[in-house]
């Protein structure tokens, strides 16, 4: 089966991208089974319930969120009941909504499941990597995907190898820049340290770039404006499963320029 990852959803732009040219992907390629990071598909800040159901109408099977989770308040009007949306496994217990969801697909169970860096994060976390441990140790599925929601590559790095071989997929989401690493690691876990985003091409990770040199240059704070206008791009990856064996077997990059 081929499965699509894509890279954060961000404002406008994102969703356009989503819009214009998911469709046709899915169909050439021949895709299965999508998971797309959507936590800043609301105007670079967070998800509502209007912009999930966008995302599942598009064929989404699973939406990740990420540190921007509870930005847009609409969303503890719906993230208990919505099934297939998931925010970090290792936010402190307490916390609306889950992190985790197993689908049943083509005879296959597949968990789906994010987790976010401690690294230069500035949000209160448990352990990711115990946290992972102890879902792997309760839940048995045939597939695994972790998205990993992270700042320093070195922690999504050393999470990817910690759990070589015992999750099918590893992909980073966070810092909106696609990097071109990835690879099987030597146990067969499929990793990729950042799927990029899918936005703006031409702004600072999705917004304004005026605003953000600013900010650079005076040291001042600035409101973060969508950018909208311009190129945009469609970040993300593409892996391919042997249903038998559950092993991967090829992948591609995914970054669209129109």
């Amino acid at each position: 089966m081929k499965i699509l990852l894509i890279g954060d959803i961000f404002s406008k732009a994102g969703r356009e991208m989503i819009e214009n040219h998911l469709g046709d992907l899915k169909n050439t390629k021949g895709i299965q089974f999508i998971v797309a990071n959507g936590e800043n598909i609301a105007h670079g800040n967070g998800i509502t319930n209007n912009y999930y159901k966008f995302l599942l109408e598009h064929h989404i099977n699973v939406v990740t969120l990420g540190n921007h989770s509870f930005a847009n308040h609409d969303i503890l009007n719906f993230i208990n009941e919505a099934k297939n949306l998931i925010r970090p496994l290792n936010y402190p217990k307490g916390v609306p909504g889950k992190g985790y969801v197993t689908i049943n697909y083509n005879n296959l169970k597949i968990t789906i499941f994010q987790v976010m860096g401690r690294t230069f994060m500035n949000t209160p976390l448990d352990c990711p990597f115990k946290a992972t441990e102890e879902l792997l140790a309760k839940v048995s599925s045939d597939i695994y995907i972790c998205d990993f929601h992270g700042e320093a590559t070195s922690e999504k790095i050393a999470f990817g190898l910690y759990f070589d071989g015992k999750i099918n997929i590893i992909v980073g989401t966070h810092t909106h820049v696609q990097t071109n690493d990835a690879h099987l690691l030597p146990n067969g876990t499929l990793y990729m340290t950042d799927l990029g985003m899918t936005g703006a091409l031409d702004g600072v990770i999705g917004v304004e770039k005026e605003t953000i040199i600013k900010k650079f240059l005076t040291g001042l704070p600035v409101k973060h404006i969508p950018m909208e206008t311009g190129r945009k791009q469609f970040n993300g990856l593409i892996v391919e499963i042997n249903e038998a064996n559950h092993k991967v077997t090829n992948f591609e990059i995914v970054n669209v320029v129109k």
